[in-house]
């Protein structure tokens, strides 16, 4: 019996252990389940890497890091982006003369009145009398005034840039960059999320539309930036009562205590640039916290060719990359040896720079006469290694240090060429991935990326076609991800492969059926494949999902426009111009609704006027508002609209021949005459201008 009962309470014991040894595993399993939520690095859990973790400001930093915060809201990164006032105007007013932009015809200028300032759009005619104008408030600056100023303003949660830039080093007013090398696009260039997640801190996207921001938004690269967000930290700091799952958590990231690589990608996550991008799964540009390990957020790729003679604003960390120093510290070489984060001067000395270098490379080891130049203990390294712009040969204004440290640097020439122009005569080059997580969706990253470098860098439909053939690889391995077919599917739009990119987007849908803009660019197949009922549905499910978006709401209209449905385009279009006021197209479109099928000219003409306002360039602008004049008797106005519409479109007749007819009109037949004439120059197979031309009474 004590046997028996020896070995059945050993039993027990068995059991005990046992269930001890699985509740004990199930908690290890459970901690390692939340611990995914957070960034591990070494033995340290950063609980403020959680994405949930919210932000506070700079403002509440500096509640306790006084001394700190008075230093960086000085430095450069500290005043990334202001409110424009008058209390840091650095720029010249009065604006001396105004800049011409030839390609479009436009005259730009900034005016200053009291405390508010503006930027001014004008055009001349002939006699030099202003026939278009458009002013639009000063609202923000982003630059610290270093290398250049770029103004904006904000309607309804979105940031526009206006075209003229301060450009500190020439003391002069320009075109923004990009304006005169590419295209002005006038006051509709916004804002993307890609380009506040660095020349801003941390914004809080809008849900329910596109590129467009919620709430009050903190000002300047702020030291949650660096740090990751500071919600959780003050709450520790103020003794609240807050959740530490592990007894080696911290609540905030410091990045002098990060292994080397996440330390690099702290610095990285803004002046790594590259020329393509592509984010990891469902990211936003907001979504990188520091201590993260940047290619698991996203993809960089640069061409292949190499230029020694051309880089770019904010890719020193790739051109460091290529240095043999670099490689040869093993990524021990991060940016804080040489730059403190907290004082970025604008100036650092020359001894300063010259102690970090000779922290590697001691003046014993230095060459001596075999060199090019004697080295001593006191020199300058920098102009030798380390190529500068200086200040008559800049990109887009900004001075910069090439960190591709080498040695005779100073013999390369700069040349902006292959940066400043896009030509389809560039040669084709291949990207290459500066940051990648080699992970079964790298191929559609890959592909995601050439599409990008298509659509915004080139128009050399070679990289449509590479974004197609990695697109279509990485389906292969990866056959579930939504963004892949969604990226496939917008491919196949743009080489007009329209019942393809159907089926990639049906397939985008069905993997994800919340993606908005998966029912978007179906809808725009749709209106291709001139199927307009289901353009229309797919627009209406779109802006179901994202009921603000004004696009959504745009295209949706001008598509019931075009299916007869009046009403619900007019109530749509109206609906459209309460998120979004800065569309030329949507006024016009209204205009000629209430025109052509309301038979409404009264309530057409405000929508013409604001449409030639925005735009005046928009294609049968003037001659519909002229028309509309006309329709309402007041033919003084009318005869105005039709010589801006023939002003600004020389070539074009139509406005000639409906000007002859108001002349006729009023009795006037030599001006009839001569205007019929005209038409006829321009297009002598033009009957009706013809036809109206014989019937007219001799004089």
């Amino acid at each position: 019996m004590k046997v028996k009962t020896f070995i059945l309470s050993f039993a027990a014991i068995i059991i005990i252990v046992a269930a001890i040894f699985l509740i004990n595993r199930l908690t290890v399993f459970n901690n390692n389940s939340e611990q995914d939520r957070y960034v591990t690095d070494g033995d340290i859990i950063y609980l403020n890497t959680a994405l949930d973790v919210k932000y506070v400001g700079i403002e509440t930093c500096g509640g306790c890091h006084v001394d700190i915060y008075n230093i960086y809201i000085e430095s450069q990164t500290g005043r990334s982006m202001s409110r424009m006032n008058s209390s840091n105007i650095i720029e010249e007013f009065p604006q001396k003369e105004a800049v011409y932009d030839s390609s479009r015809n436009f005259y730009y200028e900034m005016i200053r009145r009291d405390d508010s300032f503006y930027q001014r759009e004008y055009r001349l005619d002939d006699d030099s009398k202003i026939v278009h104008e458009r002013v639009e408030e000063v609202q923000y600056i982003i630059g610290s005034g270093r290398n250049l100023r770029m103004y904006f303003y904000q309607d309804n949660g979105m940031y526009y840039q206006l075209p003229l830039t301060w450009y500190v080093h020439e003391n002069k007013w320009d075109m923004s960059p990009g304006y005169s090398e590419f295209n002005n696009v006038r006051f509709s260039r916004y804002v993307s999320p890609m380009c506040f997640s660095c020349h801003n801190g941390h914004m809080e996207l809008s849900a329910t539309a596109n590129n467009r921001y919620n709430g009050k938004i903190h000002l300047g690269i702020s030291c949650e930036s660096c740090h990751g967000p500071g919600d959780l930290h003050v709450k520790q700091k103020k003794m609240e009562d807050i959740n530490l799952p592990f007894k080696n958590a911290v609540t905030i990231v410091n990045p002098a205590k990060l292994s080397p690589q996440r330390r690099i990608d702290v610095c990285q996550q803004c002046h790594l640039e590259g020329q393509a991008w592509a984010l990891n799964g469902d990211n936003t540009w907001f979504d990188f916290r520091p201590g993260m390990l940047l290619k698991t957020h996203r993809s960089v790729y640069s061409p292949s060719d190499i230029k020694k003679e051309a880089f770019r604003v904010a890719n020193t960390a790739y051109r460091l990359s290529l240095s043999r120093c670099f490689e040869g510290s093993h990524s021990t070489m991060t940016c804080d040896l040489c730059h403190d984060p907290h004082r970025m001067t604008t100036k650092m000395t020359v001894d300063y720079n010259r102690q970090n270098c000779q922290k590697c490379h001691p003046p014993q080891s230095l060459p001596g006469d075999k060199s090019r130049f004697a080295h001593s203990d006191t020199d300058n390294c920098i102009p030798c290694h380390m190529k500068s712009t200086g200040t008559e040969n800049t990109l887009h204004g900004v001075i910069n240090t090439d960190h591709w440290i080498r040695v005779n640097a100073d013999d390369d020439t700069i040349n902006w060429k292959s940066l400043r122009e896009i030509s389809i005569d560039n040669p084709v080059t291949s990207l290459v991935a500066d940051i990648n997580n080699e992970d079964e969706d790298s191929y559609i990253r890959k592909g995601m990326a050439y599409y990008e470098f298509w659509n915004d860098k080139s128009i050399i439909t070679a990289y449509l076609d590479s974004a197609l053939y990695y697109l279509t690889k990485g389906l292969k391995i990866s056959t579930n991800n939504a963004t892949g077919h969604y990226f496939l599917g917008r491919v196949r739009y743009y080489r007009k492969e329209f019942s393809s990119s159907v089926l990639a987007l049906k397939r985008s849908i069905a993997l994800r059926p919340e993606d908005a803009d998966s029912y978007f660019y179906l809808g725009q197949n749709y209106v291709e494949l001139d199927n307009l009922e289901l353009a229309i549905n797919n627009f209406r499910k779109a802006n179901d999902l994202l009921p603000d978006e004004p696009e959504y709401l745009e295209k949706l209209g001008v598509t019931l426009a075009k299916h007869d449905v009046t009403e619900e385009a007019i109530t749509t279009l109206e609906k459209a111009l309460t998120k979004d006021k800065q569309n030329p197209y949507v006024y016009y479109t209204l205009g000629n609704l209430y025109a052509q099928s309301k038979n409404n000219p009264s309530k057409a003409l405000p929508y013409f006027e604001k449409a030639v306002i925005l735009d005046p360039d928009i294609p049968d602008g003037f001659l519909n508002l002229g028309n509309t004049y006309f329709l309402l008797a007041n033919f003084d106005q009318a005869i105005i609209s039709y010589k801006k519409a023939q002003l600004f479109n020389p070539q074009s007749p139509n406005a000639l021949v409906n000007l002859g007819r108001v002349y006729i009109y009023l009795g006037q037949v030599k001006d009839a005459r001569d205007t019929f004439t005209q038409a006829l120059r321009i297009s002598p197979g033009l009957q009706v201008a013809r036809n109206l031309l014989n019937d007219l009474p001799e004089l």
